[in-house]
């Protein structure tokens, strides 16, 4: 099993404690300016029906509902139990498409044949153990004429501070749990083979764009030190005596200057279109 394929399986089992940290610290300086630009590039209009696979904490899902409006429909999928309890537990939006959750895993989704115009992914296509079954089910899923939107982190080290966290691990746990760490996320890096894959589902109208947008984690090496109790590695790191734990934080800190972090990600979005004459 791969690295994301782990960090996959670990999803599926996390309490909803640390989907919580996630969801706190995680999405509103990262998930959500990415949720934002993939919508913005999808132009998702009233009254569509929406289908977000490994919709996590809902990052998307939202956003969606609410471009759909209250003549749309969308659904949200996930295999981790514990991100939808935290999904479901917020709000709809006002004047929002209603949002269903269900919980499946991406290679089996539990919807109808072309029941969407839209199918979006964000960050989660690097942690499906079957990439091509996953992207068929979107194929499948979406109406002749449908868009797909797929976002996939760069490589670790154009996200300087998870670039940051993996170097830190090295230095104060070694190298095997740093490997596992920078492999999940930032696992598959590769555009044009994230386009080979899209246009071997079946996609046209194929084109991905590496994009960049700006990081801030106001609290510092300490804020991002919490992101790892959202990561598999939580239970290990939890292990770890008191001072290895205030020498990786340290760490963390040191390598990005201590402070405020200002920085920035970048990932490859991929865009593309079911064939009209799909059946």
């Amino acid at each position: 099993m791969t690295s994301g394929a782990n960090w996959s399986a670990a999803f599926g089992e996390a309490a909803v404690s640390a989907m919580q940290v996630y969801d706190e610290v995680m999405v509103p300086r990262l998930f959500a300016p990415w949720a934002e630009l993939l919508v913005d590039r999808l132009e998702i209009q009233p009254g569509e029906a929406v289908l977000d696979v490994a919709c996590g904490p809902g990052s998307v899902t939202r956003i969606a509902a609410a471009r759909s409006g209250a003549g749309g429909r969308v659904i949200g999928c996930d295999l981790s139990a514990a991100m939808l309890a935290v999904a479901g537990s917020k709000p709809a939006p006002e004047g929002a498409a209603p949002i269903e959750y269900r919980e499946a895993a991406a290679e089996r989704l539990p919807v109808g044949d072309a029941e969407f115009d839209v199918a979006t992914c964000q960050q989660g296509l690097q942690f499906f153990p079957d990439r091509p079954a996953a992207l068929a089910e979107m194929h499948r899923a979406l109406r002749p004429g449908g868009r797909l939107g797929v976002a996939v982190w760069a490589e670790i080290p154009l996200c300087p501070p998870f670039a940051a966290i993996g170097d830190a691990l090295e230095e104060v746990a070694g190298a095997e749990l740093a490997d596992r760490y920078r492999g999940g996320p930032w696992g598959f890096p590769d555009g044009a083979r994230l386009e080979a894959l899209v246009r071997e589902a079946g996609f046209e109208d194929v084109r991905v764009s590496r994009e960049v947008l700006p990081l801030s984690f106001e609290g510092g090496g300490a804020q991002l030190f919490a992101t790892l109790a959202a990561t598999p590695l939580a239970a290990e790191i939890g292990r770890f005596p008191e001072d290895q734990k205030r020498g990786l934080s340290d760490a963390i800190a040191r390598r990005l200057g201590g402070g405020a972090i200002e920085s920035h990600a970048e990932s490859n979005v991929a865009l593309a279109r079911q064939p009209t004459d799909h059946v």
